[in-house]
């Protein structure tokens, strides 16, 4: 459930156009749009049935239209026990029967139980029962993150061992993938250092190219590859949870693997190794550079760039120099003044503002010239 959105507009009811089996737009008088979704489904009255207020639903990316209730009232009715999941025509799939939507089938019961458990479970009645506990973080991941710190909101009452065993026990249940790899990123982004044993035998379990989908999901057990892990939830993970000298060698090794493999050029990697904010990507990086430097730009922005730094790939190559123009504009808050703030920092100041000026000055493209006065901007106003 991505989208909320729901209601509807008298003075934007309207007869929509739709397509005949000639590819053709044309008119029709059966289907009254009365709401248009974020992503372009409708619903719609439809005038033919019996009353002619039956509700129903309209997919732009199937064309397909499905019936959500009898008339108007009994819609309302039905979306609001089923707390009002949006107007997106994917969102009622799992609620639908031949009359319409139903609140009470299976999938109506668990949705509603998961809104209310998600609107009235506290942590301090779930923080001692580990499965009611890590289905509490999931509910509320990006809350609980920043209430635990480093994880001690788990770890301080279970077992890390147990934590991780628990969850990924979770992962048994048929679910899409996009699911499986969130639950890894969480695991990683609250148990941090405790689980850097986990981390450690998946990427040995990783190069063994070791899946055995019929072995119990157990962190004790090793060569265990859990359901939803690709090249980017490792790379994640290892950020995460292993101390940089550990996880960022493994990440690098992997890139370099992967592009000498493909026989192609090094695409920014800007996923796997924006997690880590470290210096040593950047001399790692600057062989792999060229056009377009989008991506570049972004995981310089991202790797603490010094100065010196700065300086180096205003003098580079053609792609160094724009990714790092870029880049000095895309710095977080707060890292350009504290570089430049450093004692015997204005010989530094001095010399990136002169290679700006005379980048300026030879630019052609108006968006070129752009994105030099901005760095440059950037760098006099700290």
């Amino acid at each position: 459930m991505f989208e909320g959105d729901l209601g509807w507009n008298l003075s934007e009811l309207e007869f929509p156009l739709f397509f005949d089996a000639d590819g053709e737009e044309t008119e029709q008088r059966r289907y009254l749009a009365f709401h248009m979704a974020g992503n372009g489904d409708l619903l719609l009255f439809d005038l033919e049935s019996s009353g002619s207020s039956a509700v129903v639903s309209w997919s732009h990316e199937e064309d397909e239209f499905r019936l959500l209730a009898p008339t108007l009232p009994e819609f309302i009715e039905r979306i609001t026990r089923l707390g009002l999941i949006g107007a997106c025509a994917d969102a009622y799939e799992p609620f639908l029967r031949p009359d319409g939507l139903e609140p009470d089938g299976a999938h109506g019961r668990r949705w509603r139980a998961w809104l209310s458990d998600y609107a009235e479970l506290k942590w301090e009645k779930v923080r001692d029962d580990l499965p009611a506990a890590l289905a509490f973080v999931e509910m509320h991941a990006s809350d609980v993150q920043s209430m635990a710190g480093s994880g001690s909101l788990l770890t301080d009452l279970h077992n890390s061992d147990q934590i991780i065993r628990e969850w990924l026990l979770r992962s048994r249940e048929p679910q899409p993938d996009s699911h499986h790899r969130r639950r890894l990123l969480l695991i990683g982004a609250m148990l941090r250092s405790a689980a850097a044993d986990w981390v450690r035998s998946i990427w040995t379990a990783a190069r063994k190219k070791i899946n055995d989908a019929e072995r119990p999901l157990d962190a004790s057990q090793p060569n265990v590859l859990p359901p939803g892990l690709d090249d980017q939830v490792l790379h994640r993970l290892a950020a995460l949870c292993l101390p940089e000298s550990e996880g960022l060698p493994l990440v690098l090794r992997d890139l370099e693997a992967k592009a000498a493999a493909s026989e192609r050029r090094m695409q920014p990697p800007t996923y796997s190794l924006t997690p880590f904010r470290s210096r040593r990507v950047i001399r790692w990086m600057e062989p792999h550079v060229a056009f377009p430097f989008s991506g570049w730009d972004e995981l310089l922005a991202a790797s603490r760039p010094q100065a010196e730094d700065l300086i180096r790939w205003l003098q580079g190559a053609d792609a160094q120099r724009m990714a790092a123009i870029s880049a000095i504009s895309r710095l977080p808050e707060g890292e350009l003044p504290a570089l430049l703030a450093r004692p015997n920092s204005e010989p530094e100041r001095a010399e990136l503002l002169r290679l700006l000026n005379t980048l300026h000055a030879g630019a052609v493209l108006r968006k070129e010239k752009a994105a030099i006065l901005e760095a440059i901007a950037a760098v006099s106003n700290t």
